[in-house]
């Protein structure tokens, strides 16, 4: 035992292993105290040192003392998902897309069940499990087949990385409260996407989908919907009467997708079709909204089979994977863009009406735009999949002056009504 009081205090000094150890003997006032203090000291030193001694290698290092050195806990990979989403989040995902993650998630976790039995926890995943889900999504596809009867095959590319991406974010969430000093999911290699464009309708295709569409009531407000105003098939479908301003000619809502804000002005034609739908509930379109959020491949589907009914080849083979879609509801996304373009309308002003994230110093600019600017724009794009498209301009016209008259000042509507009653002496 080696203590020495100095001035006041107590202190301890030592060696272990050539090493030498000393302090101060916190809260000691007397040599017996810090002779006690001494003696716990050295041994929990002693301790150390032995288990330090045990870990041949800085991963198993790492590994035994994983709590200590990060302050986590044990999260089991059945409770990952919900504590992930539990965390707070600037952007709230949709329920349609947050359900598709939760799926993803669980996949890995059967997979990893099957596969991997001793992986019990977030923090026994390596990086050599990981890739092994990815060889397995591309060769086989999902693991939990039954999840969706059709998906048999190796998946895309492209949702082989929204399946990385789901369990991604699950760990990196998580990284503090498990305590996970390095996320398996960074540096794993995914497969690469081989460009296949998406194919817009040829001016025979519209044709065909506009008198197809008159018996098909399930479609029509959709095509209707999707052609003039660019939205995708998940926000069409969960469109609510709210986000809609008739008065200012205005659809504001946030994309389910990216969470991107939506500054989109109503074409006429558009604005008055949307009127003479019926108000049974929040959703425009109550029967899609119920479809899609039970089951969000519940609507392509139908939009692909009606496609198809009419002669148009919607997927493509990519030799190995499943078939790809390249003609559907989306391609109207891109028919409203090239034609907004072709009507004039600025590309900054396109990417704020249909809610694409611009990373460039476009966003910069396009973000001065007023929703003024935004009305005078898309008035020079014409109608697309409306009734008479162009012949009903009287109505449209109507309509249009049904909504300004509640803002004019009352001097003006009582000098039109002066105007009024001397051209139509008969009628008022």
């Amino acid at each position: 035992m080696s203590v020495v009081k100095r001035g006041e205090r107590f202190h301890y000094r030592f060696m272990i292993r050539g090493s030498i150890y000393s302090g101060p003997c916190t809260g000691c006032t007397n040599f017996t105290q810090a002779e006690k203090f001494e003696a716990e000291k050295r041994r929990f030193i002693l301790q150390q040192s032995e288990a330090i001694r045990a870990n041949r290698t800085v991963t198993a290092l790492v590994e035994n003392y994983r709590k200590e050195l990060s302050g986590g806990t044990d999260i089991t990979l059945e409770d990952a998902y919900d504590l992930a989403a539990a965390k707070p989040s600037r952007h709230e995902a949709g329920d349609a897309y947050a359900s598709l993650r939760r799926t993803y998630w669980f996949d890995f976790v059967a997979f990893l069940k099957a596969t991997f039995p001793d992986v019990k926890l977030l923090t026994h995943i390596r990086r050599s499990h990981c890739e092994s889900y990815v060889k397995r999504l591309v060769d086989e596809g999902r693991f939990v087949q039954e999840l969706i009867s059709d998906c048999k095959g190796g998946l895309s590319p492209k949702t082989v990385k929204s399946y990385a991406f789901a369990c991604k974010w699950v760990l990196s969430r998580l990284e503090e409260d498990a305590g996970i000093i390095h996320n398996p999911w960074d540096g794993v290699v995914l497969p690469a996407p081989a460009p296949i464009a998406r194919d817009i309708f040829t001016k025979d295709e519209l044709i065909v989908i506009w008198e197809g569409l008159q018996s098909n009531p399930f479609c029509l407000p959709l095509f209707v919907i999707a052609a003039n105003s660019g939205l995708t098939e998940g926000d069409i479908c969960t469109l609510k009467w709210s986000e809609i301003d008739f008065a200012g000619r205005m659809i504001r809502r946030t994309r389910r997708k990216t969470g991107a804000e939506i500054i989109l002005p109503l074409i006429p034609e558009l604005a008055a079709y949307l009127s003479t739908l019926p108000r049974t509930g929040e959703y425009v379109l109550p029967e899609h909204a119920e479809r899609y959020l039970k089951r969000r491949t519940s609507v392509p589907g139908k939009v692909k089979r009606f496609l198809e009914s009419l002669g148009i080849k919607t997927t493509v083979s990519r030799g190995g994977i499943r078939n790809v879609s390249v003609k559907d509801l989306h391609s109207l996304r891109h028919i409203f863009c090239y034609r907004a373009k072709k009507a004039g309308v600025p590309e900054d002003l396109i990417a704020k009406m249909v809610g694409h994230k611009i990373v460039e110093m476009t966003r910069h600019y396009a973000d001065h735009d007023t929703e003024n600017d935004l009305r005078v724009a898309i008035q020079n794009l014409p109608a697309l999949f409306v009734e008479g498209q162009g012949d009903n301009q009287g109505e449209v016209e109507r309509q249009r002056l049904m909504e300004i008259i509640p803002r004019l000042p009352i001097e003006t509507v009582r000098r039109w009504l002066d105007e009024l009653s001397l051209s139509l002496p008969g009628s008022l």
